[in-house]
């Protein structure tokens, strides 16, 4: 599974003692490995010299999130107020979608002027077939729609990924919500959830059904489509062209 890195990420031996001689840039693009038996996630990420590869004990830093731009304009009808962190999840579920597929970090303003230019913020959040549209347009990408669940795991098992559409139904918001499927690991879909705040896991039907770690979920795809029941389409495929 690929991941952008968004921070300077400490990594650890194989042993999982520090390495202080060696750090996760942002901006890197990781391949994120199965959990070891000592419980630390490998991760292959470029340096000067070639691929290296060290460990984490879990995945903070690969995520970018709608509640760190509060001061990022994002107006819409009725809400002229509005901000990234207020109704931006969209913007950001595209960069998190993007930076895994393409290794580009795009920063957050250029995702939101893209959505504004495109015509996708409505007053309802933002419209990301015209968003993926664009997308596809701007960043070499193909996108197509689904409402399996069986061609989302399909399509992350090939390497591409996925904004998916929840339906607030209370597991990842209590709103309509998009969250970026990054791909595979251990058998459950790795979420990038653009609205994660501290505790927002911590309840007994979400503690149960997802797992947390850094900043990345954790949980079985029939987890995610239950939460998604309602919306059409339910995800939007993204891969690289050829």
């Amino acid at each position: 599974m690929k991941v952008m890195a968004f921070s300077k990420i400490p990594v650890r031996d194989a042993y999982g003692f520090a390495d202080g001689k060696s750090y996760i840039a942002a901006g890197d693009l990781c391949m994120v490995t199965d959990k070891t038996l000592a419980g630390l996630y490998p991760v292959t990420y470029p340096t000067a010299r070639g691929q290296k590869t060290r460990w984490v004990r879990d995945l903070k830093g690969f995520l970018c999130n709608q509640n760190d731009y509060a001061h990022l304009k994002y107006a819409a009808p009725g809400y002229e107020s509005a901000t990234v962190k207020s109704g931006g999840c969209g913007v950001c579920a595209a960069v998190n979608a993007v930076g895994a597929l393409t290794g580009t970090s795009v920063p957050v303003r250029e995702m939101r002027d893209l959505a504004l230019t495109c015509g996708a913020r409505v007053s309802g959040g933002t419209d990301l077939k015209k968003l993926c549209a664009a997308l596809a347009g701007t960043y070499g990408l193909r996108y197509t729609v689904s409402n399996s669940v069986q061609a989302l795991k399909a399509h992350l098992e090939q390497g591409g990924v996925a904004i998916c559409n929840t339906a607030g139904k209370g597991m990842f918001s209590s709103g309509g919500h998009y969250v970026t499927a990054l791909g595979l690991l251990g058998g459950k879909v790795c979420l990038a959830d653009p609205g994660l705040y501290a505790g927002k896991y911590d309840t007994a039907k979400r503690r149960k059904a997802v797992t947390v770690t850094g900043d990345l979920l954790l949980a079985d795809a029939a987890v995610l489509d239950a939460d998604c029941v309602g919306r059409w389409p339910r995800y939007y495929l993204l891969s690289r062209e050829g």
